[in-house]
């Protein structure tokens, strides 16, 4: 067995010179599942596809010239990170097959997507997000939100004010400070997630996104060949357990729950590409010492969230953001106590014919 504390002891050394330091941001994100309510670095091995480097302003979004761009109407432009896009002259509500195939293409080589003031109705946001795919049922176990298709993430509560910061609402943001994959804590995570920007504070509460592929080529090869038989297991009571989630869900409901295990390293299915399968969801892995594994885990996450790896997006009402569970880490931003922000999140299902989760069409 590999010792655990040299690998994370030395896991700075087994990281590649052009990762920066440390970002020290902090996150809130993924309520819709209860139903209360990043390009430089380095590039892929088979693809050496490369965009100019520039430091973006975290109030706009950065862009370069796309391969994709220029063909019909819709303008597909790459961010000056290793992830991420901005899709424009395009409505969302009216696209045909050729439309979202194009979106669809895009979607897999840049991995999340920003589509600018598209203002979707509910119903319009829910017929988007079935062309990727089965959608994803909520936690509880009531019928009612197990058809739920539509969550809310809100800090506002059913009389329209702004929830005290000691809620159990608002703590169970809060808990959700950290980088994660929407449903990984599942025997079959989710595939895509799509977040629209319904009310927005004046300051704060952006979303950002950590490339997992690029993480996975940033590691020396020591180390990929060390992690690529591993396997982390991924708990929901263990990511929940601290800041109030477990309180969301009875006993039954979490013994729906089980701990499930996935590999560290995974091959996206439609790319090919491998990617680091990290996140705050993921407890310890199998065969290693608890706490060294977890110290590793949260140093792996750590490393995978620096930039040129990550993009941060500042919400305007209107916006819609779809992004790739099985290769993207994400996590929100703060914003002040007395402002509203109120967003609307479909889940895809994982694309697996005995998926538990996966609503019927």
């Amino acid at each position: 067995m590999h010792a655990v504390r040299a690998i994370a002891t030395d896991i700075a050394m087994a990281i590649r010179p052009d990762v920066l330091p440390l970002a020290r941001l902090h996150a809130i994100d993924d309520l819709a599942d209860i139903g209360i309510a990043v390009r430089q670095g380095l590039p892929h091995r088979r693809r050496e596809r490369r965009h100019k480097r520039g430091k973006a302003d975290e109030s706009s979004d950065t862009v370069a010239d796309s391969p994709l761009a220029g063909q019909d109407a819709m303008r597909i432009e790459p961010l000056d990170s290793t992830l991420g896009a901005v899709v424009r002259d395009v409505d969302l509500a009216t696209i045909d097959d050729e439309a979202f195939h194009r979106i669809e293409a895009a979607w897999h080589e840049h991995a999340v997507l920003l589509f600018p003031s598209q203002h979707l109705s509910d119903a319009d946001h829910i017929s988007f997000t079935r062309r990727f795919g089965r959608l994803e049922m909520g936690l509880k176990r009531t019928a009612k939100v197990r058809v739920t298709k539509l969550g809310r993430m809100s800090n506002v509560d059913k009389d329209g004010r702004v929830v005290d910061t000691n809620a159990l609402q608002a703590r169970f943001q809060r808990g959700n400070q950290q980088w994660h994959s929407d449903s990984s804590y599942k025997r079959v995570g989710a595939k895509a997630s799509i977040l629209a920007a319904h009310v927005v504070p004046e300051s704060g509460g952006e979303t950002e996104w950590a490339d997992l592929r690029a993480a996975w080529d940033a590691l020396d090869g020591t180390m990929q060949d060390w992690l690529k038989d591993k396997q982390a297991v991924h708990s929901y009571r263990f990511s929940h357990a601290w800041h109030g989630g477990l309180e969301l869900l009875s006993e039954a409901e979490l013994d729906h729950l089980p701990p499930v295990v996935h590999p560290l390293m995974r091959i996206h299915p439609a790319t090919e590409r491998p990617n680091l399968f990290v996140g705050r969801h993921a407890s310890h892995i199998v065969g290693e010492d608890l706490e060294e594994s977890r110290r590793l885990l949260r140093r792996l996450t750590t490393e995978a969230g620096q930039p040129p790896r990550t993009w941060k997006h500042r919400w305007q009402p209107g916006d819609i953001v779809i992004w790739d569970n099985r290769c993207v880490l994400h996590r929100g931003h703060p914003w002040p106590a007395d402002q509203a922000r109120v967003m609307a999140r479909s889940t895809v299902a994982g694309e697996d014919a005995d998926n538990e989760w996966a609503m019927a069409d």
